[in-house]
């Protein structure tokens, strides 16, 4: 909110009302805050802070508690009315998940949601309105999802409700869309007769440090706090058919209709479509990492996922026999967020015999870097200089920082912004968080129901158990490796 205020974004009026138990003065909590302002992202500058300090506040209640609702409505309408914005209203749940439902259940009961259905305006001519934005996790499991849904569905209509995903907010996901439905060069190809399989990568050069007793709940572990949540959600914009226009509602119908044809793997089909992993000690960048079951609140026998790989089929006419491979892991070799598309190869190599770097035989690759340095690389062959036909792979590199001299902008600032202006085109619909969990759900049973005796698997600063590169060599494939394709000038 910082960022949208300094580059002159933040909507005329916004103010902000942080809501918890502690006991704090509004000074207390902007000091709290200028320390973060501080160290993340642009250059903090305390004349931009001294303008924008005042419109944050705080008040100390639990929100939990219904009886908290009328002190906290009358502070919001006392806000309302010195910085002119009305009944307009952004509630952001960012809590436990297990107080998502009473803290709900009290904007409802406690009238601070005034619109409550869309069809019957208090002020037809100049509405006004209330929308809430979830974080995750949303649910634990297909019922647990299905029941928050109904749970904010009683409260708030479906176009106010926000359920935040920050990969949907990147920069560089975005531009895919750009990149596949504004280039004709791409868009014909990107199907099952020219796409061999996809890779969606997201991984973690930290193990979970002091997070280990959340990590360790029901709620964590990389196949629930990543795959279901982040990286099928990437997935489906991989994946999905050009929507009719870019509105919010033709976005999500695609995105869905892809999460809708993935196939959730039987419970046979588990062992050889999905891995588990488990990081024990090992080293990072030269510092020792302890394993995940030393860590401070995990169980010493835990079973839970550091990491987890998982193959899926779309059962699409476009996607047929096209697997995608999503893998998510902590305590990995570096960080890194990446989609790579690897085409099939020649039908007939002519140079065979012309191919250097051992002979191995290379097929294009087209590499999307999300974060850090984001980009797009692609990989093709091209001949070396100089007599005879000497085939090597040939790097093109667009790199975002380069080309455009801008850096992109935080995600969370871009699905902010959107959330003020009524734009749910980057947030998650109530069908695809329940088709999400729908996919992965068997997989997370089978491993609760067997459990592996060989954890942990991977040692810290490794790239993950062995058991995910034979996933992939089942399908002649192989991980990709960032080594392969060169990062840019920075």
């Amino acid at each position: 909110l910082y960022h949208l205020f300094v580059d002159g974004h933040l909507p005329k009026g916004a103010t902000v009302l942080g809501v918890s138990r502690t006991k704090m003065s509004d000074d207390d909590y902007r000091n709290y805050l200028r320390d973060f302002a501080k160290e993340i992202g642009k250059p903090y500058d305390e004349k931009q802070w001294a303008e924008f300090a005042p419109l944050v506040h705080y008040h100390a209640d639990d929100a939990t508690n219904v009886e908290s609702m009328p002190g906290l409505n009358a502070r919001l309408k006392k806000l309302a009315d010195a910085h002119q914005t009305g009944s307009n209203r952004l509630f952001y749940l960012s809590v436990a998940p297990h107080l998502y439902e009473p803290i709900i259940n009290n904007l409802g009961a406690g009238d601070m949601v005034t619109e409550g259905k869309a069809w019957c305006s208090t002020d037809r001519d100049h509405p006004t309105w209330q929308r809430i934005i979830v974080e995750k996790p949303f649910g634990s499991d297909p019922e647990t999802a299905a029941h928050l849904n109904r749970v904010i569905g009683r409260v708030f209509e479906e176009e106010s409700i926000y359920r935040i995903d920050h990969y949907l907010g990147k920069e560089t996901v975005q531009n895919l869309l750009v990149f596949r439905f504004a280039n004709t060069i791409f868009e014909p190809i990107w199907n099952r007769e020219y796409i061999d399989h996809i890779q969606v990568t997201a991984t973690e050069a930290v193990g979970v440090e002091a997070r280990g007793s959340y990590y360790d709940s029901p709620s964590g572990g990389a196949m629930r706090d990543m795959i279901q949540s982040h990286l099928l959600q990437v997935m489906a914009v991989v994946a999905m058919e050009p929507p009719i226009t870019m509105a919010a509602n033709d976005m999500r119908v695609e995105r869905n209709k892809i999460l809708a044809a993935t196939r959730a793997p039987t419970a046979d089909e588990v062992p050889r479509m999905a891995v588990k992993g488990q990081y024990g000690p090992g080293q990072i960048g030269g510092k020792s990492i302890i394993g995940y079951r030393e860590s401070e609140g995990v169980h010493p026998e835990s079973q839970t996922d550091t990491y987890a790989a998982m193959q899926l089929n779309v059962d699409t006419w476009r996607w047929g026999g096209v697997p995608f491979y999503l893998r998510s892991g902590k305590a990995m070799t570096r960080k890194l967020t990446q989609i790579v598309v690897n085409f099939k190869p020649t039908p007939h190599l002519l140079f065979a015999e012309k191919r250097g770097e051992g002979g191995a035989r290379q097929c294009n690759q087209l590499v999307i870097n999300v974060q850090p340095d984001e980009g797009i690389r692609i990989r093709f062959s091209g001949k070396v200089p100089g007599l005879g036909t000497t085939i090597k792979p040939v790097v093109m590199d667009f790199d975002y920082v380069e080309q455009f001299h801008a850096e992109p902008p935080e995600a969370y600032a871009t699905l902010l912004l959107d959330a003020m202006r009524g734009d749910q085109t980057l947030y998650k619909y109530r069908e695809e968080i329940e088709n999400c969990w729908r996919i992965v759900q068997p997989v997370l049973d089978y491993w609760d129901e067997n459990p592996q005796s060989d954890l942990p698997n991977y040692a810290a600063g490794t790239w993950g158990p062995s058991s995910s590169d034979i996933m992939l060599a089942q399908h002649g494939a192989r991980w990709h490796d960032p080594r392969q394709m060169p990062r840019g000038k920075r």
